[in-house]
């Protein structure tokens, strides 16, 4: 499998990505995107030695690098645009296991670089070597304070916050970050896996993952808290868990960051993909929003949120995606927003759990089949020409999706994998069965 995937370059260290990877695919973005660079790493224990060599890769194209340190995501996205920066890159592997690491790319004012928008040209350019030449400056600066000062100015907070959270960073960058950041609003911070390790000895950085908020349910119980926050290894995604312990569906997250931000800004325009249930359209419209549909993965909704001027975005991945960050999914905001929605409404999350449209789905990326890779696209091509001779409603921004009077199934190609992933869902329980019958029937004819 390439190291070339939809939204960043990734793989395992050392057999598919290392230091001389590390190198050359500076010398590649240098070229891609000259000039002045912000570069981050996160905590993987191969973070330092590739972002040295990553760096020197810049340096030798004439670039000037900005080393901004151990950081998030979020925090590299900010910089980019905080520094008037050309670019900017950070080493990283997000939420994969431990022997994984790669490197995001961004554009000037921090927004994603896709396949289609430029790694597909950073992969030319590093392929065929044809790299730009120079002598580079290298600055170090940090600008945590900075972004906390920003982050906490975009909050609204009236009152002082009386709450109590727990913090799972799952021993990733976000356990020397966010607390602090918290604690500056007078919240009360219980720490749990809060030590940098890139190890990651007590569960792997995917808040998504069964059985990686376990710790944090019983911690959220034990301490008497009223909420808890999990974190991904870069700090991009974000999982809740309520004051009785429970998981909170990422879909009532969402519905409540929509309704904090419509509030401000009534009538404004809410991306969400097209995997996501109805049940966020029915809240948008509820709220007097504008739902605006996209195709799934960050770096389109990004760009669909700053082409829409919309308030907010969110999939069911737990990205949220804010105006107030020029389209930065960024997981602290998130959390610094859902504290501000409760503080304003004197709620507890399971109020809003209780509010939220609930339908029968299996809206996940767990349906995943393995497909021949040849036929993966022809496969999904056919499956329109089917659908469209047998009268369905269809909508083709992301693979193919059916929608019924009575629900949707969705049909996707992995762009990066011999993969076809598939969701649906139903507003009855007849429904459900029909569709998952339907599903099932288009789910034996794949081409394996």
């Amino acid at each position: 499998m390439s190291i070339f995937r939809a939204y960043d370059v990734r793989g395992i260290y050392p057999t598919e990505l290392n230091e001389g990877v590390a190198l050359k695919m500076g010398k590649a973005f240098g070229t891609f995107s000259p000039g002045k660079i912000v570069v981050g790493n996160d905590l993987r224990l191969s973070g330092p030695s590739l972002k040295k060599e990553l760096i020197r890769g810049l340096l030798a194209t004439g670039a000037t690098v900005i080393d901004i340190g151990m950081v998030t995501s979020p925090i590299t996205m900010f910089a980019t645009r905080h520094l008037k920066c050309d670019g900017g890159v950070i080493v990283s592997a997000s939420h994969n296991p431990k022997e994984y690491n790669g490197f995001k790319f961004y554009y000037k004012d921090g927004i994603p670089v896709s396949y289609e928008s430029g790694i597909n040209k950073i992969e030319k350019i590093f392929k065929d070597k044809n790299f730009s030449e120079g002598n580079g400056k290298l600055i170090k600066k940090d600008v945590i304070e900075d972004y906390s000062n920003f982050l906490l100015n975009k909050i609204n907070l009236k009152k002082p916050v009386r709450l109590k959270i727990v913090v799972d960073a799952g021993n990733g960058t976000t356990g020397t970050i966010y607390p602090k950041i918290l604690r500056k609003l007078g919240i009360d911070v219980v720490e749990l896996f809060c030590e940098p390790d890139g190890n990651f000895p007590n569960h792997e950085p995917n808040p998504f993952k069964p059985g990686t908020l376990v710790e944090l349910q019983k911690k959220v119980l034990e301490t008497n808290a009223d909420l808890g926050f999990a974190f991904d290894g870069d700090g991009d995604r974000m999982a809740v868990v309520n004051e009785k312990g429970k998981v909170v569906y990422v879909g009532v997250v969402f519905s409540m960051l929509i309704d904090n931000e419509l509030k401000k800004e009534p009538g404004s325009k809410v991306v969400y993909t097209v995997m996501d249930s109805k049940a966020i359209d029915d809240v948008i419209r509820s709220k007097g929003g504008v739902p605006i549909v996209c195709r799934i993965g960050h770096t389109y909704i990004t760009e669909k949120l700053i082409e829409e001027n919309a308030v907010i975005a969110g999939e069911i991945s737990g990205h949220y995606y804010f105006k107030d960050t020029n389209g930065a999914d960024d997981a602290l905001f998130a959390c610094l927003k859902l504290i501000e929605s409760l503080v304003t409404s004197g709620k507890k999350i399971s109020d809003y759990e209780k509010e939220f449209p609930k339908y029968l789905s299996e809206v996940s990326e767990a349906l995943r089949f393995p497909v021949k890779a040849s036929e993966k696209f022809p496969f999904i091509e056919e499956l329109k020409k089917e659908f469209i001779k047998n009268g369905y409603k269809i909508v083709t921004i992301d693979g193919v999706k059916v929608v019924f009077d009575d629900g949707w199934a969705l049909f996707r190609p992995s762009n990066t994998e011999p993969i076809i992933s598939m969701s649906y869902e139903a507003y009855n329980e007849n429904a459900f069965k029909r569709i998952k019958k339907f599903v099932e029937e288009i789910i034996a004819r794949i081409p394996r």
